[in-house]
């Protein structure tokens, strides 16, 4: 059985008008979500083994708040340019790319790609997924290159402003 947590990053920062949009960091919400939302993953036992992500600097610091709590090393993570704005194809390659040593990662990208790509894997069931916002699905393939064509079910999903 392989899982996959599909994760938005953190909150934005719009403060400065000459970075590029590759280049936004986290605020100071995104800055707070990021690691409490690790520690939600702890508290559920549902520690990835890697993090695959953007490289976009809201995604990567989004991923090493994760990292950090989730007392993963730097080497567990898998950064891929192209998930920058990916669309759900592309989300779909990537994971299918991923070694089967592992049973569990975390993927962390863009809107509105995450929405597109949660909403091909269970039907439609949201407009947004929100900042740090995080859908765990389990699949019954045994190795990635199936992941895209296996059954698979959502077992939770998390977001910051989540109070229940």
């Amino acid at each position: 059985m392989k899982k996959v947590i599909i994760c938005r990053h953190a909150k934005s920062s719009w403060s400065s008008t000459t970075l590029k949009d590759f280049d936004r960091p986290l605020n100071e919400r995104g800055n707070t979500d990021a690691p409490n939302m690790g520690q939600r993953l702890i508290n559920k036992g549902k520690q990835p083994q890697v993090i695959i992500s953007s490289t976009a600097q809201r995604a990567k610091e989004t991923t090493w708040h994760l990292c950090k709590v989730l007392n993963l090393d730097l080497r567990d993570i898998i950064w891929y340019d192209e998930l920058y704005h990916a669309p759900e194809q592309t989300i779909n390659n990537i994971i299918s790319l991923t070694d089967d040593k592992y049973d569990h990662v975390m993927v962390v990208c863009h809107n509105p790609g995450i929405t597109y790509w949660v909403n091909q894997q269970a039907g439609m069931i949201t407009d947004n997924v929100p900042t740090c916002g995080m859908y765990c699905f389990e699949s019954d393939a045994s190795i990635w290159a199936n992941f895209v064509t296996s059954k698979k079910k959502i077992v939770w999903y998390d977001y910051p402003k989540n109070i229940g």
